[in-house]
């Protein structure tokens, strides 16, 4: 990341700790305006060990899904900073191959690495010029933390262990140091800075169900180093996971910005008039008619509103998928946004 050919001063993260520290500065605005690079030196790193019979030196398909979960969560989450939405088939397949990442399993061992720093980095790349970097640092490093930090996998494991089959001794094990109670605080100061934040949190949360589900049948699951015996992975991992609902968001509705680049879908990027509600809708070429195209052309162009049919899926209060069934003109008299 380069800036009229004059190399940036680098901000170099090699360890959860340092994540921290940096994320407090930006957050008390103490790093400057002055543009600068974020570079992930071995961090962060989602490290998975599993021990027991059939998991020396494999991968079970259990554990395959749950990497498929971490992949889904880094998409989600590029989607969302980048284009606004969570829906990660706004990836073009340049990013999607750009962020893919390459679980490695160690020789010998059951030990498998997902390093998320390429992804940060490059996320960070993509959005270099729409945050200041203060915003940019809070929101990747924001990212970084939530997908891979020890922390977040704790606190998550923790979350899940109120069960009273589960061991005191696990239960111990989980309990939050006073060092990571307040960096907790720092990261919920994040999260109010970055709403979206709390988005990446959920699908993140829900591949470390997957990863912990997959260690059900193993005698151990260490994630970063934070182990659990099979029982309590089997326990932790019944619950139940979130799951999308359909909704209708019929309404009134500003069509913000136009994407053309598939060749057979149109996507919209709307926001709901009276509401702060913002996501991305998309359409195929024929399943609207040419009429009611040229009224959404129409209220890009005017700026005015115009009222749309959505079929929509939301989760968590999240609009994860959205499709226009039909346009309709509005009238210009008494419409307040």
């Amino acid at each position: 990341m380069q800036s009229k050919g004059i190399a940036l001063k680098q901000i170099v993260i090699k360890n959860e700790k340092q994540a921290f520290e940096v994320l407090e500065k930006a957050l008390a605005k103490q790093l400057g305006d002055r543009p600068y690079e974020l570079k992930f030196e071995n961090w962060p790193v989602i490290q998975i060990r599993l021990t027991g019979p059939g998991y020396e030196s494999a991968i079970t398909s259990d554990i395959a899904e749950a990497i498929v979960d971490v992949q889904r969560a880094v998409n989600r989450a590029y989607a969302r900073t980048v284009h606004g939405t969570s829906n990660s088939r706004s990836l073009t397949d340049t990013e999607r191959r750009d962020v893919q990442f390459k679980a490695k399993v160690e020789k010998g061992s059951s030990l498998i690495k997902i390093d998320l720093g390429d992804f940060a980095e490059k996320l960070a790349t993509a959005v270099t010029t729409k945050m200041t970097p203060e915003m940019l640092t809070v929101t990747i490093l924001g990212i970084a933390i939530i997908g891979g930090s020890l922390l977040a996998y704790k606190s998550y494991l923790k979350s899940k262990s109120s069960d009273k089959n589960i061991e005191q001794e696990s239960r111990t094990r989980l309990a939050l140091s006073q060092e990571e109670t307040r960096r907790l605080e720092i990261m919920g100061e994040a999260v109010n800075r970055v709403p979206a934040l709390a988005h990446a949190k959920s699908d993140f949360d829900d591949a470390r169900g997957e990863i912990v589900r997959s260690g059900g049948n193993a005698r151990t699951l260490a994630v970063n180093q934070l182990e659990i015996d099979g029982e309590t992975a089997r326990i932790i991992g019944t619950a139940k996971r979130a799951e999308s609902e359909e909704v209708q968001l019929n309404g009134n509705y500003l069509i913000v910005a136009t994407d053309l680049r598939q060749p057979d879908e149109i996507r919209l990027r709307v926001r709901r008039v009276g509401a702060a509600q913002e996501f991305q809708a998309s359409f195929k070429d024929n399943s609207l008619k040419q009429s009611q195209i040229a009224l959404l052309q129409g209220a890009e162009w005017s700026r005015e509103p115009v009222y749309l049919s959505i079929n929509a899926r939301s989760l968590r209060g999240e609009v994860t998928t959205a499709t226009v069934v039909s346009v309709k003109a509005q009238p210009t008299a008494g419409r307040s946004e």
